[in-house]
């Protein structure tokens, strides 16, 4: 079998938004009870907030 080669190589990874929240949505679905999962969501959204804030004071 021939082994799969991606439709655009220089995106090998997913971008690191994408990372985050499924990450985000993993840790979430592996918390004990309900606020653990809504910290999880929290951190994330404050994390894609800094990057957001990143890139608007770069351009």
């Amino acid at each position: 079998m021939r082994p799969a080669i991606p439709a655009r190589p220089e995106q090998t990874y997913p971008p690191l938004q994408i990372r985050i929240i499924n990450r985000a949505l993993r840790d979430a679905t592996l918390a004990p009870n309900a606020n653990d999962a809504l910290d999880c969501c929290a951190d994330a959204l404050l994390h894609l907030a800094e990057l957001a804030r990143a890139e608007v004071r770069h351009d």
